[in-house]
């Protein structure tokens, strides 16, 4: 089986037959949250989380509340088909692995105790400016970069261009990363 993404417009609920996600990327407004998905019980609560991904290895869902109204859904599996209610199905080429460096640096509990008493993967980015709890597993240090793992696809066709989805994270000390 190959990748293939699909969407659906005018969802009153999300699908109930979504299962293997990992990672919740859940957005509203001044609240943002990147958690565990069973870290947050209430994520398909479109009405506290207008917009949104849930997404781990086997693939990716995200939404979009359109006005007041109902949702918009893009599916992106790793091995199709889709579920039904998906359409306009397009066969992926199999995915390339690339990741992004996420904003902040780790809150050294020796540096911060009050901060991060419990070590806990609390990064600090000024330009946000807050503190982010990234869902991470690993040994911690302070030259410890986190990085959002993605897959790139592009169409069988090559007729629609590139999508990129959300796979993972992967913790990386900061000697092993390319400033440019």
């Amino acid at each position: 089986m190959s990748p293939v993404i699909g969407f659906s417009r005018g969802l009153a609920r999300h699908p109930e037959d979504l299962s293997g996600f990992t990672y919740a990327w859940l957005e509203a407004p001044l609240a943002p949250k990147l958690v565990r998905l069973e870290e947050v019980l209430d994520w398909n609560d479109f009405e506290k989380w207008p917009a949104g991904r849930i997404f781990g290895e086997e693939g990716e869902y995200r939404w979009q509340r359109l006005g007041n109204g109902p949702l918009h859904a893009v599916l992106l599996l790793d091995s199709s088909p889709l579920p039904s209610g998906f359409e306009g199905a397009v066969s992926l080429t199999e995915g390339e692995e690339a990741s992004f460096v996420l904003w902040g640096e780790w809150v050294n509990p020796d540096g911060d105790p009050e901060g991060n008493p419990e070590g806990g993967p609390l990064f600090y980015a000024s330009e946000i400016p807050e503190i982010q709890r990234y869902p991470v597993a690993g040994e911690l240090k302070p030259e410890t970069i986190v990085r959002l793992r993605v897959r790139r696809y592009r169409d069988a066709k090559g007729e629609q261009g590139e999508f990129i989805r959300c796979v993972g994270f992967q913790l990386m000390p900061a000697k092993e990363y390319d400033h440019g």
